[in-house]
C-alpha cells in the first residue's frame, strides 16, 4: 500500500513561510480572525463559565491564556477551552466541517508558550487548513460520516492540529507519521450533538488532541505510521472499506493550496453553513417583493429532519436553534436580517418566533437542487419562489470581502472587548506576519 501519511507529512515539514502564495497568507489572516471573533462571542455567553470553573476546580493554571477572560492553564488545556469558545456559538468558518476552530486554538495556544512569530503560526495554519481540507476531499466532505453519527470535526480536526503541531514542535518525519497516529485513535465526537454545548467539544478536544499527539510523538510514543489509509484506519472505521478516495490525500500534492481551492467558506450568518443558501433566498425575496410577515400564509421547503444539522423544528435554545432551518427562515421573514440579536434567548421565546415557524410546511424534495429551494405562499395567493446557487461567503463564488470580515469581527468581539481593544486586535492578527511573539497578540485578546 502507498504511504499516504508519510507522503502527506513530508509535504507539511518541507512547505516554508516563503514558499505560500500572498493570497493564500491574507485569507489565513482572515480565518485566524474571523475564528477569534466567534471565540470572544462566545465568551461573552454566561454559560463560557462553565468551562472557567471547570478549570478553577481541577486546581488547573499554566502559562497560556484562554481567549477573553485570559485564564492561564497548560498549552493543551488553553487549546481545549478556546476550541470549545470557538465552536460553541457556530459562527466559525466551514469548508464544509470546521478548519479554523481545531487549527486556530492549538495555535494560540502553542504560539503563546513558545513565543512564536507570526511567519511560523501563518505557515502552520496554512499546513492545518491542507490536512483537513484533504482529508474533507477523501470522504466526499464527510455528508455521509455525519449522517451515520460521526462528526467530522473532531477527528479531521485533531489530525489538521497534529500535523500542523508536528511542525512547531520540529518533529522529524518519523516522529510526524507518530504524531497523526495518535491523533487519529484520539479523534472523537457525535453529530446527536449538534445543537448544545457537546458541539463545542468536537473541536476543542482536536485542538487538545493535535497538541497531545505531537508531543507525546516528540517523546517517543508510538503509533501505526499509516493511521489514514490503513486496513484498520481511520478511513476505513468512519467511512467503511472503500468508500472513499484515499487518492485525495495526496492527489496534487504541492499544487494549489487547498486554503485557496476549494477554500473555506466565512460565514455571514450565526447559524449552520448548510443552511445559508435557504437563509439567503428567504432574506433576498423579502427585500425585493417587500414581504411583510403579516402577508406570509406557510412556507414550503424541505426541512430536510433526517440529517444531524437540521433536526430542531421547534428550538428552545439559541444552540438548537443554530441548527433549526424553521427558525432561521422564520427570523429572516420576521426581522429582515440574521444577526446575533436573531439568536438571543428572549428572542427565540417570543411568540411570533414560534407563530412564524408553525406556517412553515416541511415539503420533501425530490433532489438536492429542490432542498436548497423556498416557496412562499402569501395570503393573497402569490407565491412567490426563490433559490441561491452559492450563498453568500462562498470561497469562490460569493466570498465575504476584508471590509465585511472585519464588521463581523467587531460584531462579535465588541460583546466583550472595549472598542479601541476591538481595533487594536483586528489589526494585529491583520498584519500577523509582522508579529515575533504571538503573546503580544494575546495581550489584545483578553479582558
Amino acid at each position: 500500500m502507498k504511504a499516504y501519511t508519510k507522503e502527506l507529512m513530508e509535504y507539511v515539514l518541507r512547505v516554508r513561510y516563503e514558499d505560500l502564495p500572498l493570497q493564500a497568507v491574507e485569507l489565513a489572516k482572515r480565518h485566524f480572525l474571523d475564528c477569534v471573533g466567534s471565540a470572544l462571542a462566545e465568551a461573552a455567553e454566561p454559560r463560557s463559565g462553565i468551562v472557567r470553573r471547570y478549570f478553577q476546580g481541577l486546581g488547573s493554571s499554566g502559562r497560556c491564556r484562554v481567549v477573553g477572560t485570559g485564564q492561564r492553564l497548560t498549552v493543551e488545556n488553553a487549546a481545549f477551552a478556546n476550541g470549545i469558545l470557538a465552536h460553541t456559538i457556530c459562527f466559525d468558518d466551514s469548508g464544509p466541517s470546521h478548519p479554523s476552530v481545531t487549527v486556530v486554538p492549538g495555535l494560540l495556544a502553542l504560539g503563546e508558550e513558545r513565543r512564536l512569530s507570526g511567519r511560523e503560526i501563518l505557515t502552520a495554519q496554512v499546513m492545518g487548513y491542507e490536512v483537513f481540507q484533504r482529508l474533507n476531499a477523501v470522504t466526499a466532505e464527510a455528508w455521509e460520516m455525519r449522517k451515520r453519527g460521526w462528526h467530522p470535526t473532531g477527528f479531521f480536526g485533531a489530525v489538521a492540529g497534529a500535523a500542523q503541531s508536528a511542525r512547531l514542535l520540529g518533529l522529524d518525519l518519523e516522529a510526524a507519521q507518530r504524531a497523526l497516529g495518535i491523533a487519529a485513535t484520539l479523534g472523537g465526537g457525535l453529530s446527536q450533538n449538534i445543537g448544545n454545548m457537546g458541539m463545542g467539544l468536537h473541536a476543542g478536544n482536536a485542538s487538545r488532541n493535535g497538541i497531545t499527539a505531537a508531543c507525546l510523538a516528540k517523546e517517543g510514543f508510538s503509533a501505526d505510521p499509516q493511521p489514514l489509509e490503513g486496513r484498520f484506519g481511520l478511513m476505513d472505521a468512519l467511512c467503511g472499506p472503500g468508500d472513499y478516495d484515499i487518492g485525495q490525500l495526496t492527489r496534487d500534492l504541492g499544487g494549489t493550496l487547498r486554503l485557496l481551492d476549494p477554500g473555506i467558506t466565512i460565514k455571514p450568518y450565526p447559524n449552520c453553513w448548510a443552511h445559508h443558501k435557504v437563509l439567503q433566498a428567504v432574506l433576498e425575496l423579502r427585500e425585493r417583493r417587500h414581504i411583510r410577515p403579516e402577508e406570509v400564509e406557510k412556507v414550503l421547503v424541505d426541512l430536510q429532519m433526517d440529517k444531524p444539522t437540521y433536526r430542531y423544528r421547534f428550538p428552545r435554545t439559541d444552540l438548537e436553534a443554530r441548527y433549526s432551518l424553521s427558525y432561521g427562515i422564520a427570523l429572516a421573514l420576521l426581522d429582515g436580517e440574521l444577526t446575533l440579536r436573531q439568536y438571543a434567548e428572549d428572542r427565540i421565546l417570543r411568540a411570533d418566533s414560534r407563530e412564524m415557524m408553525e406556517r412553515i410546511a416541511d415539503t420533501p424534495a425530490a433532489d438536492a437542487e429542490g432542498q436548497q429551494r423556498v416557496v412562499i405562499v402569501l395570503r393573497d395567493g402569490r407565491r412567490l419562489e426563490g433559490a441561491v446557487r452559492y450563498s453568500k461567503g462562498h470561497p469562490l463564488q460569493d466570498p465575504l470581502t476584508l471590509e465585511e470580515v472585519q464588521e463581523k469581527y467587531r460584531a462579535c468581539a465588541g460583546r466583550l472587548l472595549p472598542p479601541e481593544q476591538v481595533e487594536a486586535s483586528m489589526e494585529a492578527i491583520l498584519s500577523l506576519e509582522k508579529e515575533e511573539d504571538l503573546s503580544n497578540v494575546m495581550d489584545l485578546l483578553v479582558v
